[in-house]
């Protein structure tokens, strides 16, 4: 499919008849204001008339849209159009939406001359691209970029910006067409209006086809039922006080019966499906299918050797239960069909077997996650396991730590890490929460027998450690598969809470929702399985919480007070014999210790089964308020705490998960539930950088209620931030003047996902 640059359909440019009469002599420009640049790449580049150097608005520090460049021609001309040319080594980032203005002062703006994208052929076009307009009389151009050809909003780069002059003078004023979008459509579309409007209030506009498998009377553009882009073009004559204009607008007709669904499963022909018996076996399916605005997913079907098996689902997530009749090798066959009547089939043979033996499983092997590597902080694969039911009744994860081969430098600090699978459903379920040791290698196990739902067949895995370039990990993570008759057939993980939240806020105490949960009537067995740990510490903190606080929690069910969980985990000695460690491991922690897998709480939830649904709570202890959280109206720097305006707040990384058992068949993840991902992965942009202490941070991501770390690469947080808003982000000037040079990593996190970003401080 041919890329529309996004945004896909903003006005496009506004040409006059005129044509350019000279080039404006580069050699007299002065650059007086722009919006970033990059020592390597400067803004200097656009103006050198050299195509092959370039200005990155962004490279290695900072980059936000709109950006911008104000040029003073060294001279009042009568300026009539400016080009623009693409660094051609690196396409993906040339600039899309633009906008030009003149100034006779420099100061004085007013409104654009012309606005609009530049029409890019396609990802390989690097031509030139002339914008023309009525020329004005001006010394002053400022050049601003709206968008660029990104999906990432990840830089754009400029190799030669030109402006030109008219020879016959400024005699009237420019007018601007908005292009009202049009969608992409559909190759058998009916006919449809576009329509278009001058800033000049002038209102006989025409309207004709540039090119694509299009045609059109008036205002209708009628589809010749073919693929393609279609370029339209709307022009406006001008009058005695403006001067003509013309716009253009792009939109894709797609051939639907050209597009076909992707279909995956959990199923492996790698392992045999394990039964002692015949049970029940579901079989997860997993389909999508492109340009979801025209099609959908219509419907799935399953077989096993041509028998068909009842379906059950919805858009994306389907799933049949599979009971076989007998032992031997089966084709199981799963077709999905799009709703514009294609479809896609994959096969798995699938070996049925009852010969059950104990086994070692390996996934992860030496992977490396340190910074600057192929994995920075995560790491993401897909690993296949046994397939299985009533076949295991222990499930034994091994996990092995060490220094990465390649260079031996482990990382010299604690960092919090976890482990986690996707889920049939796509939602990520963490299996391991873990912190890493001081500077040296160890060894870990821990029964996952509770995930043995999640534990089968072809599975996507992903590690995260919270390294800042202080050396790294090399991560290996193997499983005992125990073989025995477990007490329950099936089990299936449903998650309560997955996150962080604050310690003692005083405008929030007890901030963990509350979850109103339906228990299924096949459900035999259930407990919460709780992993909490705290975060946080020094003097912005009341009594050094949350990390070095023992402090006393509480689950309760429908109101009513149901486990208490004293937070607090002796480390001297090291509860997983993680010995040879530097630093301060050996001092008690809430919830965890260096070098050691962060032991959950388990909590015995049967008794609550038969109440059907239930509120769980999950209550911090009530007796401690932060008086130096940013939310403490009776904070004062210097006197109650070090620095009130800090944001260092304590806090608790909560993961609680209800692990249900039952002789029926349960599914995992309920289909329509909300999923609790964290996996949003935010941009985070400095400027300038490197800087003297005193920069700004932007983001293009949607971001609400963070806290953002400025840490150095031992990982000691020099400064915290509490943030409302991507715009408090965007808003806010921050300054570390004070702080000595160096590296330091900026991170934001909350619980939708996170982000990172070097800063350089010099």
């Amino acid at each position: 499919m041919i890329k529309i640059f996004t945004p896909l359909l903003c006005l496009l440019l506004a040409f006059s008849t005129n044509m350019f009469a000279q080039q404006i002599d580069q050699s007299n420009y002065s650059i007086q204001s722009y919006s970033t640049d990059n020592n390597s790449t400067p803004v200097a580049n656009a103006f050198d008339g050299n195509t092959s150097t370039y200005w990155a608005i962004y490279n290695a520090g900072g980059f936000s849209l709109p950006a911008y460049v104000e040029v003073d021609l060294g001279a009042t001309h009568d300026v009539n159009g400016f080009s623009y040319t693409p660094n051609a080594n690196n396409l993906e980032r040339k600039a899309v939406g633009y906008e030009i203005y003149l100034s006779t002062d420099g100061s004085t703006w007013g409104t654009p001359e012309s606005v609009g994208d530049f029409v890019w052929a396609d990802l390989s076009d690097a031509a030139q691209k002339d914008i023309t307009f009525g020329a004005v009389s001006a010394r002053y151009v400022k050049v601003v970029y709206t968008s660029n050809n990104s999906d990432t909003t990840d830089n754009t780069h400029t190799a030669e910006l030109i402006f030109y002059e008219s020879s016959t003078g400024s005699t009237q004023e420019n007018q601007t067409i908005a292009f009202n979008p049009v969608e992409n459509k559909s190759s058998t579309a009916a006919p449809f209006a576009i329509s278009a409007s001058a800033s000049s209030g002038l209102t006989d506009i025409t309207y004709s086809v540039e090119s694509g498998p299009a045609t059109i009377i008036g205002n209708t553009v009628t589809l010749t039922g073919v693929a393609g882009i279609v370029t339209l073009k709307a022009e406006q004559a001008g009058d005695s006080n403006y001067y003509a204009a013309e716009a253009y607008q792009q939109f894709e007709v797609l051939d639907l019966s050209t597009y076909y669904p992707t279909v995956s499963t959990r199923l492996t022909e790698d392992y045999s499906l394990e039964m002692p018996s015949f049970y029940a076996y579901p079989i997860y399916v997993t389909s999508s299918i492109e340009e979801p605005d025209f099609m959908t997913i219509d419907y799935v079907e399953i077989s096993v050797d041509g028998n068909p098996i009842t379906i059950v689902g919805e858009e994306g997530l389907h799933y049949g239960l599979w009971t076989p009749t007998s032992y031997g090798t089966k084709t199981v066959n799963i077709t999905v069909f799009g709703t514009n009547g294609n479809s896609t089939t994959i096969t798995r043979n699938i070996n049925v077997t009852d010969v059950i033996n104990t086994q070692n499983v390996q996934t992860m092997e030496d992977v490396v996650i340190e910074i600057g590597t192929e994995n920075s902080q995560f790491y993401y694969g897909t690993h296949t396991l046994p397939q299985h039911i009533g076949s295991y009744d222990e499930i034994i994860a091994n996990l092995t730590v060490e220094c990465p081969s390649d260079d031996g430098d482990c990382d010299d600090w604690d960092r919090r890490a976890n482990i986690d699978v996707m889920g049939p459903d796509g939602n990520w379920i963490q299996i391991i929460r873990y912190i890493t040791p001081y500077g040296v290698g160890c060894n870990h196990t821990i029964d996952l027998t509770d995930y043995a739902s999640l534990l089968q067949g072809e599975v996507e895995f992903r590690m995260y450690i919270q390294t800042y370039g202080t050396g790294g990990w090399q991560i290996s993570l193997d499983f005992d598969f125990i073989q025995g008759t477990p007490t329950y057939l099936y089990s299936n993980i449903d998650e309560l809470w997955d996150g962080s939240w604050d310690f003692g806020d005083p405008s929030n105490l007890q901030p963990v929702d509350v979850i109103n949960y339906t228990y299924d009537s096949n459900i035999l067995s259930s407990h919460l399985r709780l992993s909490t740990t705290g975060h946080g510490w020094g003097d912005n903190n009341t009594s050094n919480a949350a990390e070095f606080y023992n402090a006393t929690h509480y689950i309760d069910v429908d109101g009513v007070p149901n486990y208490t969980q004293n937070l607090w985990n002796t480390c001297n000695p090291n509860p997983d014999n993680c010995t040879g460690q530097l630093g301060t491991w050996m001092y008690s922690r809430a919830g965890w210790c260096p070098g050691a897998i962060s032991p959950p709480d388990i909590i015995d939830m049967t008794a609550q089964i038969a109440n059907g649904t239930v509120d769980f709570s999950y209550r911090f202890d009530p007796t401690y308020v932060d008086y130096c959280h940013p939310n403490s109206e009776d904070c004062i720097s210097g006197t109650t705490c070090t620095d009130c305006d800090d944001g260092f707040k304590a806090q608790y990384v909560i993961d609680g998960q209800l692990i249900n058992f039952s002789n029926t068949p349960l599914i995992q993840g309920t289909l329509g539930i909300e999923e609790i991902n964290n996996t949003s992965t935010y941009e985070l942009l400095a400027y300038p950088n490197p800087s003297t202490g005193v920069f700004q941070i932007s983001s293009p991501s949607t971001i609400g209620k963070s806290v953002m770390h400025i840490q150095s690469v031992s990982g000691e947080i020099i400064k915290s931030y509490y943030l409302n808003s991507a715009a408090e982000l965007n808003n806010k000037t921050f300054d570390l003047s004070s702080v000595a040079s160096g590296v330091y990593f900026i991170s934001i996190e909350n619980n939708a996902g996170q982000g990172n970003l070097k800063l350089i401080i010099q």
